[in-house]
């Protein structure tokens, strides 16, 4: 009877051995990926600060906003300051890359990627400093910390 026994264990351990599939080797967790580009789609932007010939135009324009704002004020203090905190946020991206290029010691490349708008920012600038805002306004600390973190240090 044991005999009888022990064979029909061993049949159904290789019963059971074959009916069970192999034990499958461990299973990594997928590593994610970064979704491929689809081949006809725009090259990612280019930071500002390495741009510098769009960072020159930008620039530009800000400078000739400026003078439009001003323009625009007058001698009212807290109208021009209300303008120029609109400024920054429209140019918020040129004020870090101008403070990133100069943190960087690479003025002397953005002077030269400016120089093609010098008769363009000349006359904004002149306009800026000949303006009545600029000399009514020139002592109200509001109006000047907001002009100075806007345009900061030239170049």
């Amino acid at each position: 009877m044991m005999r009888a026994l022990a064979a029909g264990l061993a049949a159904l351990c290789v019963v059971g051995l074959s009916a069970c599939p192999p034990a499958a080797a461990p299973v990594e967790p997928a590593k994610p990926t970064q979704p491929t580009p689809p081949p006809d789609a725009a090259p990612p932007p280019v930071a500002l600060d390495q741009d510098l010939p769009r960072l020159a135009q930008r620039a530009t324009a800000l400078y000739q906003e400026v003078a439009s704002a001003f323009a625009s004020a007058g001698v009212d203090c807290a109208a021009a300051t209300t303008r120029l905190v609109a400024l920054q946020q429209t140019y918020a991206d040129v004020i870090a890359a101008n403070a990133k290029i100069l943190h960087d010691g690479r003025a002397r490349e953005l002077r030269a990627a400016l120089e093609p708008h010098a008769e363009a920012l000349d006359a904004a600038a002149k306009a800026i400093v000949d303006s009545p805002t600029m000399s009514k306004c020139s002592q109200d600390r509001a109006f000047t910390n907001t002009f100075d973190e806007l345009v900061g240090t030239p170049p």
